[in-house]
């Protein structure tokens, strides 16, 4: 037993307190995957309501695409799109002129070129912009208010599987209003 921060853990101690972390980090890792298995059913029942295929929500970028298009708001994706590659470009001039200072493990340690920072801050503040247009639009496609868009904005697998398995219905009516 521990009684002073000189005392060393005997084996039997330490074996316990491997033991321990072991069953937490286990814990963690099986209920992590539970959750992504949920989240994989959620997402294809969502898509199945708003009458897409199932599959389409286990591919990266599309099931993005067609959230957006779910939502009708599918403009709203490609400029998204248009983002990325303005931070893609920024990123590589601003690198290739010395904008930008990294260490050994390539983090940012300085930024020399505030063209890229106002660029990388603007396009951060569209993307966040998008993601709200996206929730609001969501919410509103499945008949649903700012209180349904509110948690898929800050609570968004909750609100998924709400609405992927709560009574909501996918209306593409009320996209057009």
């Amino acid at each position: 037993m521990l009684t002073s921060s000189t005392e060393t853990l005997t084996t039997a101690e330490a074996a316990t307190a491997g033991a321990l972390a072991g069953g937490l980090l286990g814990t963690i890792i099986v209920a992590s995957i539970a959750v992504a298995i949920l989240m994989i059913v959620a997402m294809w029942k969502l898509f199945t309501k708003a009458g897409e295929k199932g599959w389409k929500s286990l591919i990266p970028i599309y099931d993005i695409y067609i959230l957006f298009k779910i939502s009708g708001a599918k403009s709203w994706f490609w400029g998204l799109v248009v983002a990325e590659i303005i931070v893609f470009v920024d990123t590589i001039i601003a690198t290739n002129n010395g904008g930008v200072v990294t260490d050994a493990n390539g983090n940012v340690t300085e930024i020399k070129d505030i063209s890229f920072a106002i660029v990388v801050a603007a396009m951060a503040i569209f993307e966040l912009i998008c993601y709200i247009v996206l929730c609001a639009k969501l919410a509103k496609a499945f008949k649903r208010g700012a209180g349904t868009a509110i948690g898929l904005f800050f609570l968004p697998n909750i609100f998924t599987l709400i609405l992927a398995f709560g009574s909501a219905k996918y209306d593409k009516k009320v996209l057009k209003k």
